[in-house]
């Protein structure tokens, strides 16, 4: 009899604790939709939630709705939902008025939307200022929002405030959705980071401290920038070890390293690389994806048994192709281009392998008058006409110290894409060149269309 007393007892405690669960998971979801994402998620995205059953598709959900708003969704760590969060913590127990509260706020949402502002209080009204993001139709660097007091709290003036910064205030939950085509989690590449007492990293922090230690042969790297996925740039390191009297006990194989930095983001590089002879000198490459922004960079090498290796550090500008303004990929040049008729779709990516032409990179360019400049470069971001249609004029100058040497200019006119990304290319025989000597050429070209130009330079030496 006790055991049945003991049963019965048992049985309806279970039967709350389920029933609560299940309350709370509700909660749970409920909460996410109407005090955490309500001011980002589409409607779209909110139809779509509402209609899941099973809290396993909901999280799939969510962690996915995450993903779409990831600036790199190949990496674990999610810049934009770490950062939304810290906003939207700050903003719960910052902006109380009366019974508005957080989100509710006007001084709420601009926060997480556009982060820490400068404030200026005047009179009545008080001020933000932010530094304007590349996606803004605003030419100036900063633009601001103007609140005034309603008695009870603050409010967006929209008569003091820019049309242009309200239509961003509106538009900014579709901008953040980077990736709205994403359909699965993609497949997360883990970040390299050096321990401490690695050889790698030991090199890294000589070679900021004490760089005469570690350039044991004449090191240099050229950067080179394309447009990549998700947001990001490509950045090629073209290196040129040498010259140097050991360049010939060299082995043809070398270990490129190194480390990329910014205030808020930093990666660690190493691949084992194959070194081209040139001249007196080797030549290597490697590339990776990263976001546009400024740098410091450390990039150098070692042979596999650690005899040999030199490291040097320089602050580079990764160039920002995906903030729709016109503009041009680095110059590609090569005296020597080889057509391949198949490209193999699991080789290695590599900038000079362009269509179906690959150049053979050049670190020193210096050519003699039977050589031809082969020239590849991308355009970005061309506006289109009501037909699809857009409208360049390319110019290409040489130059020789006050000399000044035009190339016949071309115009294009041709129908793209949204997203198209145009690949140019010309050859320049050398024989045409009057003298010897050092030589710029400038590469110009002219959005008709929207009146933008984008130039490029490169230096070179006829011999």
């Amino acid at each position: 009899m006790r055991l049945e007393i003991r049963t019965l007892f048992i049985l309806p405690l279970v039967f709350f604790l389920l029933i609560n669960f299940s309350i709370n998971q509700k909660d749970k979801y409920e909460q996410w939709i109407k005090e955490e994402v309500n001011l980002i998620i589409t409607s779209a995205e909110k139809k779509e939630f509402e209609k899941l059953k099973k809290d396993e598709n909901k999280e799939s959900f969510i962690e996915l709705f995450w993903a779409k708003r990831d600036p790199i969704p190949q990496t674990e760590k999610n810049e934009f939902k770490q950062e939304y969060y810290k906003r939207l913590e700050h903003i719960k127990g910052t902006f109380l008025y009366g019974y508005k509260t957080g989100l509710e706020t006007d001084q709420g949402k601009v926060y997480l939307y556009f982060g820490e502002p400068k404030v200026f209080p005047q009179g009545e009204h008080e001020v933000w200022i932010y530094s304007t993001l590349p996606w803004m139709n605003i030419a100036k660097e900063s633009f601001s929002i103007v609140f005034s007091h309603d008695g009870i709290g603050y409010v967006i003036d929209r008569s003091l405030t820019d049309v242009r910064v309200m239509q961003a205030f509106y538009d900014y939950p579709k901008r953040v959705l980077l990736h709205p085509d994403l359909k699965e989690l993609p497949e997360h590449t883990k970040t390299l980071i050096f321990s401490p007492e690695s050889f790698e990293a030991d090199l890294i922090q000589k070679a900021r401290t004490s760089p005469d230690e570690v350039m044991l042969i004449p090191l240099e790297a050229s950067p080179l920038f394309i447009k990549a996925e998700n947001l990001s740039s490509h950045l090629t390191l073209l290196l040129k070890v040498g010259p140097h009297e050991k360049i010939e006990s060299l082995p043809n194989e070398i270990i490129i390293f190194g480390r990329i930095e910014s205030t808020d983001y930093s990666s660690d590089f190493r691949q084992e690389r194959k070194t081209t002879v040139e001249k007196d000198y080797l030549i290597s490459q490697l590339g990776f994806p990263v976001r546009p922004g400024m740098y410091e960079l450390s990039v150098g090498f070692f042979t596999p048994d650690k005899e040999s290796y030199s490291i040097m550090s320089d602050t580079i500008e990764v160039p920002d192709f995906w903030n729709q303004e016109f503009a041009l990929s680095s110059l590609l040049v090569s005296p020597q281009v080889k057509e391949q008729k198949s490209r193999d779709k699991e080789a290695e990516f590599s900038v000079f392998s362009i269509g179906r032409y690959l150049l053979e990179p050049r670190f020193i360019h210096e050519y003699s008058k039977d050589d031809f400049l082969n020239l590849f470069y991308y355009i970005y971001n061309m506006a289109s006409d009501e037909n699809q249609n857009c409208s360049l004029l390319i110019e290409l100058e040489l130059q020789k110290g006050e000399k000044r040497f035009q190339l016949n200019p071309q115009r294009k006119s041709l129908k793209i894409a949204e997203t198209t990304t145009l690949v140019e290319g010309t050859r320049i025989p050398l024989s045409a060149l009057p003298e010897p000597g050092e030589y710029e050429l400038t590469v110009r070209v002219t959005d008709e269309l929207a009146n933008t130009s984008a130039s490029r330079k490169f230096k070179f030496k006829l011999l």
